[in-house]
């Protein structure tokens, strides 16, 4: 009679088990009964990457365009720079100071900020800027 609150736990923590495992096996039954839903993704991101893939897959492109094309999305500050196009000091200083929030600066990886929405309002300020 000693161990009787271990009895008590096991039997809620078994009976919670088997409670889960239930609703697992109700909810595959119920995925497996109605189709997959491939919805076409949408969103600015989605259509730029159809958009290249769009003049990619095109056979009257010139190789000579797609190279521009390519240059075109992969430029950097520095290049538009050494192109002739330059940046006011408030606007590097914010990129710079953007760069070191949305980044962990431990591991690199994306921190919880860049997962924020109300970043992508400075953003659209810097660039009417």
């Amino acid at each position: 009679m000693e161990n009787i609150d271990i009895f008590i736990l096991t039997s809620i923590v078994a009976t919670l088990f088997a409670v889960f495992i239930i609703a697992i096996w109700r909810e595959l039954n119920a995925i497996s009964k109605r189709p997959p839903d491939y919805s076409v993704e949408s969103g600015p991101r989605a259509d730029m990457i159809k958009f290249v893939g769009s003049i990619f897959d095109d056979k009257g492109t010139p190789k000579r365009e797609k190279k521009l094309i390519v240059k075109a999305m992969n430029r950097t500050i520095s290049d538009m720079e050494s192109d002739g196009i330059y940046f006011p000091a408030e606007v590097k200083d914010e990129l710079e100071r953007q760069r070191d929030e949305l980044n962990c600066k431990y591991s690199g990886l994306p921190s919880v900020k860049s997962y924020d929405i109300s970043l992508s309002s400075t953003n659209k300020t810097l660039i009417t800027k």
